[in-house]
């Protein structure tokens, strides 16, 4: 979505001049936010967000929600191509590379959950740049990746990995399921009111043009990242939920499910997450 907005120019018809700064993990990410170092993430982790506001309740507010759902193929768990797994529970014992952050080790935990395993006790997960987890699959180091895209199209064009169970995210877990959004501090939101405002509006835009032209947003997605546009053509496109279409109950039951699971040690109120521009 941010990608979108750039090219296309909405950023900059809201005059707006964003600094980015590349962070490797979600972890990263939320301590620069509430450090006062970033205004602004176009992709937070909605898990990662929920574990930030259990410790300190309104910092953060969403613009935007992103979603993964079924018939979309975002997200996988992928094995070697020669391997002989066919269902998930054969993966006990095994070690699973996931992204670093809490974000990928709790939702791979809910998953193996969901299936009968304790992953605390069953698995090893092994959290790895995404960039070396391909790499780390064919050397045998892991046994499979907990994976999103593009590295799920990659790994089957390089004849390294293939599906184990595609969308496990969504079979396990929830479908839909809210796993990321827009935020900005709620600190931020207060003392640069129309600034946010504009931001929003661009990044509005951003999806109504993801909406009717998907071919044309996975193309600058792979301008932007690197990628051949071929490649570029099989990722699936999450969909998005701008806030006045938000189901405010729906993302409540994410956050529910974690503090259900151990995820969190305290309820998180998520129906106070949301930008309020004009009350």
């Amino acid at each position: 979505i941010y990608f979108v907005a750039k090219e296309k120019g909405f950023l900059k018809d809201a005059g707006l001049d964003l600094h980015e700064t590349e962070m490797e993990s979600t972890n990263l990410m939320i301590q620069a936010l509430s450090s006062g170092q970033a205004d602004f993430n176009p992709s937070a982790s909605v898990p990662a967000l929920y574990a930030a506001e259990q410790n300190a309740p309104g910092t953060f507010k969403f613009l935007y929600i992103t979603l993964m759902e079924k018939g979309r193929t975002n997200n996988a768990l992928l094995v070697s191509k020669d391997a002989h797994y066919r269902s998930l529970q054969e993966l006990k014992g095994k070690k699973i590379a996931a992204p670093p952050g809490a974000t990928s080790v709790i939702l791979l935990k809910l998953i193996f959950a969901d299936v009968g395993i304790n992953a605390d006790q069953a698995v090893s997960i092994q959290e790895l740049e995404p960039r070396t987890q391909l790499q780390a699959l064919a050397a045998r180091q892991v046994d499979a990746v907990f994976a999103i895209e593009p590295l799920i199209t990659i790994g089957e064009e390089k004849g390294i990995s293939r599906i184990l169970e595609a969308e496990p995210m969504e079979n396990h877990v929830m479908n839909p399921i809210p796993i990321a959004g827009g935020v900005v501090t709620a600190k931020y939101a207060r003392s640069h009111t129309e600034v946010v405002q504009r931001l929003q509006q661009a990044m509005e835009r951003s999806i109504d043009f993801i909406r009717q032209h998907e071919e044309d947003s996975r193309r600058i997605l792979a301008a932007d990242i690197g990628m051949q546009e071929k490649t570029a053509t099989r990722l699936g496109i999450n969909t998005y939920w701008k806030i006045s279409e938000v189901n405010k109950d729906f993302v409540q039951r994410l956050a529910d499910l974690f503090f259900k699971h151990g995820a969190l040690q305290k309820p998180v109120d998520t129906k106070s997450m949301y930008v309020v521009l004009n009350p």
